[in-house]
């Protein structure tokens, strides 16, 4: 069983057999247990993309497992390992680089096929719905590894979506202390039982100022700019989340980084070593990260939570892939 995107809003359930050609060189395949439903993958579900090809298998937050029995979480991208990023040790900026879930069909299918240096092993005690966070953490070790925190600082963190909470998870995680900001009430209260076992705090808004670090985990242009208006003398700003399209932002606004001497860090995906890591750090605080699991669902009910996914109220969901029927 497998889903296919063939256009804007038409996400397709097919059950029964396909063709199973050997792997290429390089790649074999796998089993897919479960993978999670990324903001990013309900976004090209509703709108598309430029570059994405269809018909596609979107996904790329999975957990998967050989013939051996092994599990793996996945890195997405498949780079050249020759250009000037791949040869300094960031291979998810890889100048021809090909992701799962974009480029090639992905997890949302109860078999895939992927390059075998992109897979890094997990303990079976590990629950797999949290193992399908290891992506997204990843990002945020990329993201916290660009910056350079000392203990105690303030990091104000805007949006308590998935992402939000997991940089304020790591941020506590590194003796730094971390506020959220979200706007929404509603996302607030969702969000409650993370917030109680973390000791996190999380605000609609803030008069504080003069933060040390300030990360936008939300697409919302408004959040970067009071995020701006945020940070103290010295501090840094990480351009976390890209931002919604065709909005501007003034200059006088942009001056503050100068005025400040602000120290502005982006960043983009995650490389293979961050989800090494990732894994490491979902293992230690596995209960915690639970609490960002929406629900595991079955597989098949992908095509009717997109919109809820694309409104971004719900953390994560994870669609279960073990008891599908599988491709021959």
């Amino acid at each position: 069983m497998r889903m296919v995107l063939t256009g804007p809003g038409r996400l397709v359930v097919e059950n029964g057999c396909t063709d199973a050609a050997l792997p290429e060189t390089g790649f074999i395949a796998v089993r897919v247990l479960c993978c999670a439903i990324c903001r990013t993958d309900a976004k090209m579900w509703a709108e598309g993309h430029r570059d994405l090809v269809m018909p596609r298998v979107l996904g790329h937050e999975m957990v998967v497992e050989d013939a051996n029995g092994q599990r793996y979480v996945v890195w997405p991208g498949q780079s050249c390992g020759a250009c000037r990023c791949c040869l300094s040790g960031r291979e998810n900026l890889c100048e021809t680089m090909r992701i799962t879930g974009f480029h090639r069909d992905g997890g949302f299918a109860d078999r895939v096929e992927l390059p075998e240096e992109s897979l890094v092993s997990i303990s079976k005690a590990l629950d797999v719905r949290v193992a399908c966070l290891a992506e997204p953490v990843g990002c945020v070790i990329n993201a916290f590894e660009k910056l350079i925190p000392h203990p105690n600082d303030r990091v104000l963190i805007y949006g308590a979506g998935t992402m939000g909470l997991i940089t304020a998870a790591y941020a506590q995680h590194l003796g730094l202390v971390p506020l959220v900001i979200e706007k929404r009430e509603t996302k607030i209260t969702r969000v409650t039982p993370f917030l109680s076992a973390t000791g996190i705090d999380c605000r609609k808004k803030t008069r504080e100022g003069e933060f040390d670090i300030v990360i936008n985990a939300c697409a919302d242009y408004m959040a970067l700019c009071n995020g701006i208006e945020k940070i103290g003398r010295g501090g840094q700003l990480s351009f976390f989340s890209g931002l919604t399209k065709d909005e501007h932002i003034e200059t006088n606004l942009i001056n503050l980084l100068h005025y400040k001497e602000v120290r502005v860090t982006g960043v983009y995906g995650l490389t293979r070593a961050h989800l090494v890591k990732a894994v490491a750090f979902i293992a230690a605080y596995e209960a915690t990260l639970s609490l960002l699991i929406e629900t595991m669902v079955p597989a098949q009910t992908a095509p009717d939570l997109m919109p809820k996914v694309l409104c971004g109220d719900s953390l994560k969901y994870v669609l279960d892939f073990r008891e599908a029927t599988p491709q021959h």
